[in-house]
């Protein structure tokens, strides 16, 4: 694997390419640098300026420059009275859409959850209106680095799995691997889980490859808890698209129909499931399909989680719906593979 120039071609100069390229859409890494002002002062603005840092990584910067975003809190800010309560927020020129994005749904999300912790009846806030009804519009189209850096996971975790993964297993049974291993204690077993771990680890490979230059060169930071949620929803998409490699293996006998139906699937998937372009932007009824496909399901996963901050336990439900239609796709993969090789 490591001896192979294709590797390092998919596996280090084609992510950096794809990186450069998709990562400046939507304005590049949504670190954003606020000037926070709090004219209260009370448990529940001090909890807001936390919640900016510790949910959203929001950097509150201690001097006051052109460039930062200002976010002001003033009035008896949902205490005494609540119509009095001001929420002001003022952008430089000069920003980026994802910034600007990104700090709108922090302080809708905080305020929001704030009034429901608190039992507060807000009502005319005019400034948390204003951010309420722009949130409602933007909210739904993520951007940048945070929505393009798991889409290249995903895409290559198609690319070197499915398409590279296809043509592989051709080789393996060219070269005679298959019998080899078949004759082992293990017998076909040992084939089988052989070619899962192979291609599930270079899968993983690929992923712990995008995640580092994405730190390294593009800013790229979610925190270690997210970044273990990562790995466990890629962990299980690899095992999926392993499945789906060997399934397409052991149903299609032709070497080059199998791996140019691999190679078609592929770009389906990617095309089709927001890992070229945000699902959130084509219509109604590509997205309705996008998301009933792999990967645009898992995708409304990772935007949710890491994107849209939602409540990881808001997310399980679908969690455990991709690892459902990862076993499927194992045991369909198992049951065409011992039927191929009693075949042959």
């Amino acid at each position: 694997m490591f001896k192979n120039k294709s590797f390092y071609l998919w596996v280090l100069f084609m992510p950096i390419l794809f990186l450069i390229i998709f990562s400046r859409i939507g304005g590049g890494d949504s670190k954003v640098k606020v000037i926070f002002i709090d004219k209260v002062k009370n448990e529940i603005t001090k909890e807001f300026k936390e919640r900016l840092k510790r949910d959203f990584k929001i950097i509150i910067a201690m001097k006051q420059l052109k460039e930062y975003t200002l976010i002001e809190l003033s009035g008896d800010f949902l205490l005494k009275n609540k119509e009095n309560t001001k929420v002001k927020v003022i952008f430089p020129e000069n920003i980026s859409k994802e910034r600007e994005v990104y700090t709108k749904i922090a302080v809708y999300r905080i305020m929001a959850e704030l009034v429901a912790k608190y039992k507060l009846g807000i009502k005319d806030v005019k400034e948390f209106v204003r951010i309420k009804k722009q949130c409602e519009k933007l909210l739904e189209i993520p951007w940048g680095i945070r929505h393009t850096l798991p889409a290249i996971i995903l895409m290559f975790i198609l690319f070197n799995v499915l398409s590279k993964g296809v043509e592989k297993f051709f080789q393996f049974k060219e070269q005679g691997l298959i019998e080899r291993f078949s004759v082992l204690p293990q017998g076909t077993n040992g084939v089988l889980i052989f070619f899962l771990l192979y291609q599930v680890t270079l899968a993983m490979v690929a992923v712990s490859v995008i995640f580092i230059l994405g730190v390294l060169f593009f800013k790229f930071s979610i925190g270690l808890k997210y970044l273990i949620y990562l790995y466990f929803i890629f962990l299980f998409f690899s095992i999926f698209v392993a499945s789906l490699s060997l399934l397409i293996f052991s149903l299609i006998k032709k070497k080059e129909a199998a791996i140019g139906f691999g190679v078609l699937i592929a770009n389906i998937l990617c095309a089709l499931g927001g890992l070229w372009w945000p699902i959130e932007i084509v219509p109604p009824f590509f997205k309705k399909l996008g998301l009933a496909l792999p990967t645009g399901f898992t995708m409304k996963i990772i935007d949710g989680l890491i994107y849209y901050k939602m409540p990881v336990k808001e997310l399980m439900p679908m969690v455990f719906v991709l690892i459902a239609i990862s076993v499927l796709f194992f045991l369909a993969a198992t049951f065409f593979f011992f039927k191929f090789q009693e075949k042959d």
